[in-house]
């Protein structure tokens, strides 16, 4: 038998009041962060979209998804560019603005339990705690299925006028 534990390598995303984190995989650049330029007639979680290697990606605040308490940017603040899961090539990238510089973290299955899931936003999957700090996996399917009610094809066209 393989008594090897089984570990993913992730990044840890420090927002304001949540730690997320997303596989490494997922993750396809970390970016300095720009103001980005918001739309109209957009949810307050939608900060607009910055261009990322000539393309618009719109970046959301999790937290105010997640009706959670947020702060301004600070001046350590990123995005990051994170990979369409469904590999969607109208939202092929979302971005993730974010506190403070991520951490490389090997989630590990011997030293990370559930933690409670109670009151949880219908964005957030899970609560993993080890001996450090709670962390939250965030849902990349229903963080992106909110955001193309927001952003779609026709919005990248207004940007363009």
């Amino acid at each position: 038998m393989n008594d090897k534990a089984t570990s993913v390598r992730c990044m840890l995303l420090q927002l304001t009041s949540l730690n997320l984190l997303i596989p490494n995989s997922a993750v396809a650049e970390i970016i300095g962060y720009s103001t980005p330029r918001r739309l109209p007639d957009t949810s307050d979680w939608f900060a607009g979209v910055v261009l990322w290697r000539g393309v618009y990606v719109p970046v959301v605040a999790v937290e105010q998804m997640c009706n959670v308490d947020t702060a301004q940017v600070g001046p350590r603040g990123r995005i990051a560019i994170i990979y369409n899961p469904e590999k969607d090539p109208d939202l092929p990238y979302l971005g993730i603005h974010m506190q403070d510089i991520p951490r490389a973290y090997l989630a590990e299955t011997d030293s990370m339990e559930s933690g409670s899931d109670e009151g949880l936003s219908e964005y957030l999957i899970t609560r993993v705690d080890d001996e450090q700090l709670a962390r939250v996996i965030p849902d990349l399917d229903k963080i992106i299925a909110a955001l193309k009610l927001e952003f779609n094809q026709n919005r990248i066209e207004e940007l363009n006028r």
